[in-house]
């Protein structure tokens, strides 16, 4: 065995991400989408999954409110438009 050991890093899938991060799935990949959420691994064309430790690290950044992330969310969500009030359909 040789002096360097090679770390694991723990990997979440899409369920493990939103069972910490109360988002739907469709806000996630919007998110990643946008950059504005860690890219995640696509391990087989209908696999992803994210490094643990960089979704524990978006987390700590979504909390100070002087990093560009936290920034980047509030700037996003001031710009985005209020959704249309839904039509209730006769039954």
């Amino acid at each position: 065995m040789t002096d360097v050991q090679e770390i694991v890093r723990e990997m979440l899938t899409a369920e493990q991400v939103l069972a910490l991060i109360p988002i739907s799935r469709s806000t996630l990949f919007r998110l990643e989408r946008d950059g504005l959420f860690p890219q995640g691994e696509a391990i087989t064309p209908h696999r992803k999954l994210w490094f643990k430790d960089e979704v524990i690290a978006w987390q700590r950044d979504l909390r100070d409110p002087k990093s560009a992330l936290a920034q980047a969310v509030r700037a996003r969500a001031a710009t985005r438009k209020p959704g249309r009030p839904r039509s209730l359909k006769a039954v």
